[in-house]
């Protein structure tokens, strides 16, 4: 009687120990079903994961990408996961360092890729823009051009900007399209007249920023020399007579240079408005115009050659031919 006893015992304790352990076993799963049972969504369900947060679909850890908080994120089992490429709907997405899908041109490992920017995030293909991607230069920003960092002129934010390797260059001349530019200090292509390293140079005032001819004003200055000897004539601007502002006409018509227009008044004003400021007569270059008269008065003009001295037709009775500078006009960087 008593060995049936013990028997007995043992036999329950060991069915009670299965079942307490099946029943903890159990406890564990039925936990996690009782707090996702049918729902949907991301669901604290006390894992190792996300502070403990899966994505359940119907109560099933979900594969996948799911919208929450505004963006959609790519879940496996359930897990959210970072940096990576995915698949799905037949097309390609990133999503980033917080597990966001990516929108809008984004460099990833070297390369800028074009995400779209209508809320549907998928792959383009590559990109182009001022893009950041923490490069030591430009605060991390560089310019790519089809997935790829860019040498060359980029528009940006109202003007012109060159870079290098998708860096942006600061001040320095540029060739391209077959002409030459300047960059400024900031980056920026100027335009006007400018004075670089002693030298004023005329980069237009029409948005299109090349540098026009800096040897305008020598081959005015060559031509003239074609055309000394000529008599004074008022109103005249041919081999036979000419004055100071049809002898400025003249030269300029056969060394194929703009035509400024006809009298000194327009000269001045043409200059003016296509970014050739005054300057006083001791700043004055080989080839820069000279006038007399305040601005908008202009009632003479000369070509300076330097060492104080001109060419002009200088007034009735002489002719064309070097004199001095008198006076103190105004200098205009010459187009």
């Amino acid at each position: 009687m008593t060995l049936f006893k013990t028997k007995t015992k043992k036999a329950l304790a060991l069915i009670a120990a299965v079942v307490a352990g099946f029943t903890f076993a159990m406890g564990i799963d039925a936990g996690h079903s009782a707090s996702a049972a049918g729902q949907t969504g991301y669901i604290h369900d006390g894992s190792q994961y996300n502070g403990g947060y899966r994505w359940y679909e119907d109560g099933q850890l979900f594969t996948g990408f799911r919208f929450y908080m505004g963006t959609y994120y790519w879940f496996v089992d359930g897990v959210r996961q970072n940096a990576g490429w995915r698949e799905a709907w037949g097309y390609k997405y990133y999503t980033d360092d917080s597990g966001r899908a990516v929108q809008g041109n984004v460099v990833i490992d070297g390369t800028a890729y074009n995400f779209g920017d209508n809320g549907t995030y998928y792959l383009r293909g590559n990109g182009s823009g001022y893009l950041f991607d923490g490069s030591p230069a430009n605060g991390g920003y560089r310019w790519y051009e089809n997935g790829t960092v860019y040498t060359g002129f980029r528009y940006y934010t109202g003007t012109y900007y060159w870079f290098v390797n998708g860096v942006r260059q600061n001040a320095g001349w540029r060739e391209a399209w077959g002409h030459k530019y300047y960059t400024d200090e900031q980056g920026r292509a100027v335009q006007g007249t400018r004075v670089i390293d002693g030298k004023s140079y005329f980069f237009g005032n029409d948005g299109t920023y090349y540098l026009r001819d800096d040897d305008a004003g020598s081959r005015m200055i060559a031509e003239a020399n074609h055309w000394l000897g000529i008599p004074y004539l008022y109103g005249g601007a041919t081999q036979y007579g000419v004055d100071c502002s049809g002898f400025v006409y003249l030269v300029r018509q056969h060394a194929h240079l703009t035509d400024l227009g006809r009298t000194t008044n327009a000269q001045a004003a043409y200059l003016r408005s296509h970014g050739s400021q005054p300057k006083s007569a001791s700043q004055a270059q080989p080839g820069d115009l000279l006038f007399w008269g305040s601005v908008g008065g202009e009632y003479h003009v000369g070509m300076y050659i330097g060492n104080g001295q001109m060419i002009d037709a200088p007034q009735p009775g002489m002719t064309t031919g070097v004199h001095q500078v008198w006076g103190q006009p105004l200098a205009y960087h010459t187009i």
